[in-house]
């Protein structure tokens, strides 16, 4: 989308577009969702000894660089009183973290669905810091994105593209089983897998733009980041929305 070949940005991480707005794309936000419960992990295999979050001192953990996976791991140390410098942070994508954390090259993985509930089922995996559980505040959100240039001149299409997307999750929120179906349809993951996510029975709740609650607890959130060096300078939300 940065490069021009694409106009919309679907379903991505907060923190990495945040990250991509600080490097300089011109990018703004269209839409927020949220979706509960929340189920991004650190997940370690059940052979390796790791069981809290102490246990992660002197270890390595794959983690996304600026993303949900890096934020979450960070989050957890602080809770727990861990200097990041005792935890080896690996940075990788999720394609190759979970190779990674099967052959054993790193320790533990920061991970969100399906990625992690794959991983604990075809690599005996198990939660060390689950989100929904162990973490008290949200952070980073699920987001769509466009070019500020593209919002600017189709603004009807990004409405009707807002409108479409609450329609889809009001369905998804009172169709858990079907949803589910769907999307492994799409992904390839094991009955497992599926079977554990429409037990979550999620729910799907977007934010306009013009949500000023909403936008007032990025806002927190991206300060939350900053401080803690997962992004690399302040950024004011406010200034990267589309005019919907």
């Amino acid at each position: 989308m940065t490069g021009g070949t694409a106009d919309f940005s679907f379903g991505g991480s907060t923190t990495p577009a945040l990250a991509a707005i600080i490097a300089g794309s011109p990018l703004v936000f269209t839409q927020f969702l949220v979706y509960d419960p929340r189920t991004t992990s650190i997940i370690a295999k059940s052979d390796s000894g790791i069981r809290t979050v102490k246990d992660l001192v002197g270890k390595s953990v794959a983690v996304n660089r600026s993303g949900l996976g890096e934020f979450l791991l960070v989050a957890a140390l602080e809770k727990h009183g861990i200097d990041r410098s005792q935890v080896k942070f690996v940075y990788l994508n999720p394609p190759d973290a979970a190779p990674a954390l099967a052959s054993g090259k790193v320790d533990a993985w920061s991970m969100w669905s399906p990625g992690v509930d794959i991983a604990r089922v075809e690599h005996n995996a198990t939660d060390v810091f689950l989100e929904g559980r162990d973490l008290d505040f949200q952070i980073d959100f699920t987001s769509y994105l466009t070019r500020r240039r593209f919002a600017e001149d189709n603004p009807s299409l990004i409405r009707a593209f807002n409108a479409a997307l609450k329609i889809e999750a009001d369905w998804a929120s009172a169709n858990t089983k079907e949803a589910e179906h769907i999307a492994q349809a799409k992904a390839g993951y094991r009955d497992e897998v599926r079977d554990h996510l429409i037990s979550l029975k999620r729910r799907y709740t977007l934010y306009s733009v013009t949500d000023q609650s909403f936008v007032t607890e990025l806002q927190k959130a991206t300060e939350w980041l900053v401080a803690r060096k997962v992004l690399p300078e302040a950024v004011t939300v406010a200034d990267h929305l589309a005019r919907v």
